[in-house]
């Protein structure tokens, strides 16, 4: 992280404009409190004064200024600089112009000073995360077995990594100790923003041996006693499991006051005790400060359009429409809904292409966050008609080429059966990066070959993204 010449990271510039914290800031250096002492006196012989340069001037003159001088020193200069200064336009133009954008587009910070800080200055605090030195960076708490070693990555993963950690047939342990100050956190900054501290790890595992992979995050006070710990239970991978590379996420909130230390620990072994290096595969760790806003505000909407036939087949793309084709009905069951789709003799599918970033899902929090993709459906048979169900449910990626798939087998009626509604459920989970789409297909037939429409109904679907925790 880049410092500015007056010692103070440009994180702890948010909670420098208070004139508490300014007062501290001064006392670091000599020649910083004389000059802000002769600003802060220009600033009161200003504070009556109507400033002859045009606003948009102004304005367009600051934004071409460093964000940290902007706050230390044209802050200071009159009253007029410092609403500009401390108006959240200013910020919102500073990030447009710098491309800084929260994840959500469709919400904003509610502070865009710390949001452009935050953004500008992240970083993963993690050293030599990816294998790339060795194990430089790192201490070796435990090195069971054949110890670790460095390995070539063989699997797909994000961001080209091409290095990893690989562990043996005993416990293979490595930690990180990051001090916050000396990364440029301050104790005021961390104890009254308490911004969002948000680890990830990936792991995996060799398909011809079974393995366990275990990881310790721990927010600490100045002694080093823990304040917060994410510990999930030990994940263990069978024998012949060709798993692909898996994220571990977490994010710290809301965490109180008196952090200034994050230690980081992971590791494992292989469970067939081989000699070699047939242990939990990790690599790509990381540890980053940000803003609050990027932890997404679920709200649980449904993505599909007219999922109820309220408005017909609007917002639907008819696939096959066999027989007597679909058509809506009322619905005459104990249900919510009063409408549904109904098919005919023939095979009738329609389906739905959700664009996610359109609906405010970024490419980043998507690749990154992966929250869970929920997807229901309800469907019943006539009871005069045996009927076939059928739905495929699928993640794509900027190709529509799919990633991830939900398609059951097909559910079938008998007929003269009174069957209720019923419900399909799925939520697709560490479905890795990429996903740009959703492609929701259902539908279905009867099974008597009877003229008019007796096949399967369908209604109340649904297509939810939610937060994974």
């Amino acid at each position: 992280m880049k410092r500015n010449v007056c010692g103070s990271s440009p994180i702890s510039e948010w909670t420098n404009v208070s004139n508490k914290s300014r007062k501290k800031m001064h006392q670091k250096t000599t020649m910083g409190h004389i000059a802000s002492r002769d600003l802060e006196t220009r600033s009161d012989e200003c504070s009556g004064q109507q400033s002859s340069v045009p606003l948009p001037v102004l304005e367009e003159i600051l934004l071409n200024l460093p964000a940290h001088q902007v706050v230390q020193v044209c802050r200071l200069v009159c009253h007029e600089w410092k609403e500009l200064v401390d108006s959240a336009a200013h910020w919102r133009k500073r990030c447009q112009r710098e491309e800084i954008q929260p994840y959500d587009a469709s919400r904003t910070p509610e502070d865009w000073r710390l949001f452009y800080f935050l953004s500008k200055y992240r970083q993963n605090l993690l050293k030599n995360p990816s294998a790339d030195d060795g194990l430089r960076g790192w201490k070796v708490k435990c090195s069971g077995g054949d110890c670790w070693v460095i390995e070539k990555n063989r699997k797909p993963i994000p961001d080209t990594v091409t290095r990893c950690f690989v562990t043996s047939y005993r416990l293979c342990l490595k930690q990180q100790l990051i001090d916050l100050n000396k990364e440029g956190y301050s104790d005021a900054f961390m104890d009254q923003v308490q911004p969002h501290i948000k680890i990830s790890d990936w792991y995996t595992t060799r398909w011809d041996c079974g393995c366990e992979y275990q990881i310790c995050v721990e927010l600490l006070d100045e002694k080093k006693n823990p304040i917060r710990t994410f510990q999930p239970e030990k994940v263990i991978f069978s024998f012949r499991n060709n798993e692909p590379w898996c994220q571990m996420t977490h994010v710290f909130k809301n965490y109180g006051p008196g952090v200034r230390f994050v230690r980081f620990t992971h590791g494992g072994k292989d469970t067939q005790f081989w000699a070699g290096h047939y242990g939990i595969r990790v690599t790509n760790s990381s540890v980053e400060i940000c803003p609050p806003d990027e932890s997404f505000r679920f709200t649980n909407r449904n993505l599909l359009k007219n999922p109820s036939a309220q408005e017909g087949f609007q917002g639907w793309e008819i696939v096959e429409n066999g027989g007597d084709r679909w058509m809506t009905s009322e619905n005459r069951r104990t249900f919510p809904v009063t409408e549904c789709f109904v098919t005919c003799f023939g095979l009738c599918l329609k389906e739905q292409l959700i664009v996610l970033k359109k609906e405010g899902y970024s490419d980043a929090l998507m690749d990154q966050q992966q929250p869970h993709i929920k997807i229901s459906d309800w469907y019943a048979p006539f009871s005069d008609c045996g009927s076939q169900y059928q739905i495929c449910v699928e993640l794509l990626d900027e190709k529509k080429k799919p990633i991830s798939t939900f398609q059951p087998e097909k559910v079938f009626f008998q007929q003269g059966k009174m069957y209720p509604w019923r419900q399909m459920t799925h939520v697709f989970m560490k479905y890795g990066p990429g996903v740009r789409f959703i492609r929701f297909t259902h539908g279905g037939k009867d099974l008597k070959f009877q003229k008019g429409q007796h096949g399967i109904q369908v209604t109340n679907s649904s297509v939810e993204i939610c937060p994974t925790d």
